[in-house]
């Protein structure tokens, strides 16, 4: 059972315009005496087994003398000791005779259903009223029924009452006074941030770094990728500022954690993250008590989280009774905090450079990123489906990537989207109270000069967010915008990119149509996926039109099959006819696969890509019974062949195909014998 912050004591000063809330904590062995005589009331309680009724919450108080302490301290010893019901059978087993027996016998296994047996009993006796002095007749008529005596039956009426839970410890062992006043200063620490509406801390870039030896990179960057991770694993909602002029050489880092009165949900469970992730960042805990004289980490110790160093000043703007109050986070404060959990530490093990920006700018996977929210996680698994299928025209996506240096505050996107020289930053505005928009919109505005920055808004904060004529409260009207309902569209993304940051031009520019032609000329024939990369084509719409660069009679291009040489696909043609007449087996499948083991260029080609070719063909034909089974054979008796010139390259030497292979099918049709000609027909008429 948790207490407020007015539960607290506290003391108010002010300073010019300025309130500030000094919170009491207790010192090491303050009230010491007392609260061991508090938690052997609590013992004594607890054993006997009294009623929550005979329980003198007064008598408590006055172990401690302070009435809002002693409420502050019954409440923390909560965490120790609880109160519950008697379980039903175990009091019935108390009470032994024949009780338990009656009891099941009429189905009565609850204080409720007892309840409802006397409910019965006066409707049918008693007309549904029962009067005082006809009380004692009706319980006695009750209790008769099953054995008991009327002050056992009035106590099993009520046994699962409040005013009838007993006390009991729920560990092992009880409290110490240092325990419970360890926990009461935490507890009067997560209090204040319940009520706060933002915590803001001033870092040294250079003695945070100093903390972070484990960890590779350096600079401010990396340094602010550290704590938006910190902040991102917890829940919490961050902004940062930088001192302009201390930015080249003792970078001051400004750190702005949103506390529950700035943000939506319950402000307890929001405030519980708010105070974790201030208490690691403020570097107190087991791992710093434990540092020797020399400041040496015992083995196993994390440095990482030991960020008190770094920390220049650190307060919150607390709020309550309608005002607001500054609540300084100094180190007596945290002197008095106890220690952070070794699970909790392992929990929220900060990541490496690699962790957080890959060496190759790919996502990682979505099980290993932390996101803000949802829309980012669907977003970023969406995106890394349609990679896997290479539908993203070549772009990548990197999560949180560099921030953006503003005037006096930092940018940091969502999302980059890069693609060769190409970098594309994203915005997802999906989250918008009035502040956290004004926030957005001033660092935007801050940003309109630049055209590599993408927004996503959710269709219902158009208004929200829209441009107000002789107004600067609006979104600038610069930047492009992917509107979306409930989820962000991986693919309207993609289709912003195209029709804004195409640089087809440029990249068929790039294209050197000598080495091209020389490369099929020498290759004989350059599967689709090769040209794309070749041609610096992302789209299959691109690779049409860029391939007309390159085409002449000779070097021809099919869509599906690739960039191919007028003589290598002659020579394939006369061999593949040649060679399927002369096997014993029609299953596409299966020639597919001696296909590949017999031509190497065909290796890496798909299904698809040799069907495409095959189709070229007119003496080839492929007859489908199935959606699962299809056959191929050849169709036109005396297929045309010629013979090769001593000019025309040997693309096809290959060896000739193990015999062994005609036993693995039957011939379902007549095998149709190629003669071979003198001359060569016009193949393209």
């Amino acid at each position: 059972m948790r207490f407020s912050l007015q539960d607290v004591k506290k003391q108010v000063q002010r300073r010019g315009d300025e309130l500030i809330v000094r919170l009491h904590f207790l010192r090491p062995d303050e009230l010491k005496d007392e609260i061991d005589r508090l938690i052997a009331f609590y013992e004594q309680s607890s054993n006997k087994g009294a009623a929550r009724r005979l329980f003198s919450v007064d008598d408590a108080r006055a172990c401690i003398g302070d009435y809002r302490l002693a409420h502050c301290l019954t409440c923390v010893l909560s965490a120790w000791y609880t109160w519950q019901s008697w379980h039903w059978h175990d009091v019935i087993a108390r009470m032994g005779g024949d009780t338990s027996q009656l009891l099941e016998e009429a189905g009565i296994l609850s204080p409720v259903q007892l309840r409802l047996a006397l409910f019965n009993l006066v409707n049918e006796n008693y007309q549904g009223f029962l009067g005082e002095q006809q009380r004692a007749e009706g319980l006695q008529l009750l209790a008769k029924q099953f054995g008991l005596a009327v002050p056992d039956l009035e106590y099993l009426l009520v046994v699962d009452s409040d005013e009838e839970e007993i006390l009991l410890r729920t560990t092992p062992q009880p409290p110490t006074a240092k325990d419970v006043a360890t926990l009461y200063n935490q507890w009067v620490f997560e209090a204040a941030l319940f009520n706060a509406s933002s915590v803001h801390f001033e870092i040294d870039c250079a003695a945070f770094e100093r903390t972070q030896q484990a960890m590779t990179g350096t600079g401010v960057g990396a340094v602010i990728k550290r704590l938006c991770y910190l902040a991102r694993v917890l829940g919490v909602y961050y902004d940062l500022a930088y001192d302009t002029q201390a930015v080249a050489t003792a970078p001051r880092l400004h750190l702005t954690l949103y506390g529950p009165q700035e943000m939506t949900g319950a402000p307890q469970q929001y405030g519980l993250r708010l105070a974790r992730l201030c208490r690691m960042l403020l570097g107190y805990g087991a791992h710093k008590r434990q540092q020797t004289s020399h400041g040496k980490l015992p083995q196993g110790g994390n440095k990482a989280y030991l960020l008190s160093d770094a920390i220049v000043q650190a307060d919150a703007t607390v709020h309550f009774l309608q005002r607001s109050y500054s609540f300084r986070i100094d180190s007596n404060v945290l002197a008095l905090l106890p220690a952070i959990a070794e699970d909790a530490l392992a929990s929220t093990k900060m990541p490496t450079s690699s962790d957080i920006t890959p060496p190759s700018g790919a996502l990682p996977t979505p099980t290993s990123s932390v996101f803000d929210s949802g829309i980012e996680q669907f977003f970023a698994e969406a995106f890394t489906s349609l990679q896997n299928s290479h539908a993203v025209e070549g772009w990548q996506l990197i999560r949180e990537p560099e921030p953006l240096l503003l005037e006096r505050s930092i940018f940091i996107p969502d999302f980059a989207l890069t693609r060769d020289e190409q970098r594309i930053y994203v915005e997802i505005l999906g989250f918008w109270t009035p502040s956290y928009r004004e926030r957005k919109i001033q660092k935007l505005q801050q940003l309109q000069h630049r055209d590599d920055i993408v927004l996503a808004i959710p269709s219902e904060a158009r208004e929200a967010f829209a441009a107000r004529p002789g107004e600067s409260t609006g979104l600038p009207p610069q930047f492009p915008i992917v509107w979306y309902d409930d989820q962000l569209s991986a693919t309207e993304l993609l289709h912003l990119l195209r029709g804004r940051y195409d640089d087809f031009s440029r990249r068929l520019a790039m294209i050197d149509v000598a080495q091209v032609r020389e490369l099929v000329q020498r290759e004989g024939f350059l599967p689709e996926q090769t040209c794309f990369a070749l041609l610096y084509c992302y789209r299959r719409s691109e690779l049409a039109l860029a391939a007309e660069r390159v085409t002449t009679e000779d070097v021809i291009f099919a869509s599906g099959i690739g960039l191919y040489h007028v003589s290598w696909m002659e020579q394939l043609r006369l061999s593949f006819v040649e060679w399927l007449g002369s096997l014993a087996i029609s299953s596409l499948v299966a020639v597919l696969q001696a296909s590949r083991e017999r031509w190497s260029l065909l290796q890496s080609c798909e299904d698809a890509t040799i069907e495409a070719i095959l189709g070229l063909w007119p003496e080839v034909s492929i007859h489908r019974s199935s959606i699962f089974e299809a056959s191929i054979a050849v169709t036109v008796p005396g297929a045309e062949n010629v013979a090769q010139s001593d000019e025309t390259v040997d693309y096809l030497e290959q060896p000739p195909i193990a015999s062994k292979r005609a036993a693995r099918g039957k011939v379902t049709g007549t095998k149709k014998r190629v003669v071979r000609e003198t001359s060569q027909g016009d193949l393209w008429k």
